[in-house]
């Protein structure tokens, strides 16, 4: 094997974990920290709930953009199926397709955007505490990890995998699924096309199928995974009803 591209591929390598650590896992951590020690009265657990208000918050703009974004994909449904019945090839059906997303000002991919990037913040958690609060090689220089408990309202150590927390973990993401709007129905009639179907099988699966997924995989990580996804769910619950109700306001 050639050394240099073994020499290559290690300061890649090294170059990513620089990356990762400054940007994403030392900023969530010490933001954890902070919080534990000045407003949470050195309960980790409750510093996990407001760092994930926080962060929350911080992404509210790209999340309302995707969940603005799924109402009005649904409203274009019909002029999506006027397109669809002009028979034209498939490269100037995607033409005019995203035409049509420029001109009304839908970006489809905002939701796989925001996956994203909450990814990592799940990752810098998990990290966090597979390696323990205190790691002196992350922390800033001002802060400190003294007197800090993994516990969460002194009844839960976070630092293990605690099922009541998963189970909540699974059912606030199968209501938030539920309020999520369903596939649009083609005005054309043809439900048995396979973007339609996709769309419905996906729905089905992000309802039922994801949330058994999060409970089995939150019952295998650290508590404070899942305190993070519980809460983050609830969040995106109020968010949904909020928008929801700001886009097709009740007529008196």
């Amino acid at each position: 094997m050639n050394p240099q591209w073994i020499f290559h591929k290690r300061g890649i390598m090294t170059f990513m974990k620089t990356l990762w650590e400054t940007l994403i896992y030392d900023p969530i951590y010490n933001a954890l920290i902070f919080i534990a020690q000045h407003v949470t009265w050195q309960d980790v657990g409750l510093a996990v709930v407001l760092l994930t208000i926080i962060i929350r918050f911080a992404l509210y703009p790209l999340s309302k953009k995707s969940v603005v974004g799924q109402y009005k994909m649904k409203a274009l449904q019909p002029k999506l199926d006027a397109i669809k019945a002009k028979g034209l090839t498939k490269e100037a059906e995607a033409q005019e397709t995203f035409a049509l997303y420029k001109t009304e000002k839908i970006n489809p991919f905002s939701g796989c955007l925001y996956l994203l990037i909450q990814l990592p913040i799940l990752f810098a958690l998990y990290y966090t505490f597979m390696h323990g609060v205190n790691q002196p090689e992350h922390l800033y220089s001002f802060l400190s990890t003294e007197g800090l408990h993994n516990m969460f309202l002194g009844l839960i150590d976070i630092t293990k995998p605690y099922l009541p927390l998963a189970i909540l973990a699974g059912i606030t993401q199968a209501i938030q699924a539920f309020l999520m709007p369903k596939p649009a129905v083609p005005t054309n009639g043809n439900n048995e096309g396979f973007q339609h179907q996709f769309a419905k099988s996906l729905s089905i699966q992000t309802r039922f199928v994801l949330p058994l997924i999060i409970i089995f995989i939150a019952s295998k990580l650290a508590a404070a995974v899942s305190l993070y996804w519980a809460i983050a769910n609830i969040f995106s619950i109020v968010q949904e009803i909020y928008i929801k109700k700001k886009l097709q306001p009740s007529t008196k």
